[in-house]
């Protein structure tokens, strides 16, 4: 059981292409995205962040997005810092015991430097497929969403306290379940809060995927999307998808 939970929104994506949000759809329109982090206390007192947010240069990132996109629309943008959005609670990123991350990519990852503390939680197959081993991409640079400092401060200060995990509760509580679906390093992170269990997972990166069965159009496999979405039916009470700007008006009671 979870004593609290709050929804943060540190970043935000701008407009993006339907293709990207519904497979092999809507070419012609435009969603907006938005990036979040969640935190979570356990009923010992300890306080689990899943994703960190946004680097502070988002330059590389954005010229990709620009050039692949023909437009401006796509941008990266920071709406808060992970450190000032903790400290509203009077909490320090030193206080953070655990930090699960989910994808593997700049906006999940880019401020995981800030916790000096913390175990950093992240998918088995994920991080040999991702960051150690992996597979050549024609289409993104490395640097962009894994940039070379968090490289440097995973495998040099922080390397002995990484831990590897696949299906399993990672702190009493709060689960984790490999996925796919959008990158090799995706989870979904579950736990009971209020009565209800809750499910948070970027196999959706708004509702219309999980509600309608459409897979997400940056998917790494669809069918990996599909199952993520029958897990969700059976197993979780509350979903959230980990991209849908509408989180802030659906879940406003529990956003920080």
């Amino acid at each position: 059981m979870v004593s609290l939970f709050k929804i943060i929104q540190v970043g935000d994506h701008g407009e993006v292409p339907g293709a990207e949000v519904f497979w092999m759809r809507d070419f012609d329109k435009w969603y907006r995205l938005s990036f979040y982090s969640f935190l979570l206390r356990t009923e010992d007192n300890e306080h689990v962040l899943v994703n960190t947010g946004l680097p502070d240069d988002l330059t590389l990132r954005n010229k990709f997005l620009r050039d692949w996109a023909k437009s401006d629309r796509c941008k990266f943008q920071h709406v808060e810092k992970i450190e000032n959005a903790l400290a509203r609670l009077n909490l320090k990123t030193d206080d953070i015991s655990h930090v699960i991350i989910t994808p593997v990519q700049d906006y999940s990852i880019g401020r995981i430097h800030l916790f000096k503390k913390a175990k950093f939680y992240f998918s088995r197959r994920g991080w040999y497929e991702d960051v150690v081993t992996p597979s050549t991409s024609p289409f993104l640079n490395r640097d962009i969403y894994l940039p070379r400092f968090i490289r440097e401060y995973l495998f040099e200060e922080a390397w002995n306290r990484i831990v590897l995990v696949e299906n399993q509760e990672v702190v009493k509580g709060v689960e984790v379940r490999w996925t796919g679906c959008h990158h090799r390093s995706s989870m979904l992170v579950k736990f009971e809060y209020d009565k209800r269990k809750w499910c948070i997972s970027d196999s959706a990166f708004i509702m219309a995927n999980f509600e309608q069965n459409i897979p997400i159009g940056i998917a790494e496999d669809i069918y990996e999307c599909l199952s993520a979405y029958d897990y969700m039916r059976r197993e979780c009470d509350v979903v959230i998808p980990a991209y849908d700007p509408e989180n802030m008006k659906r879940f406003k009671e529990y956003v920080l």
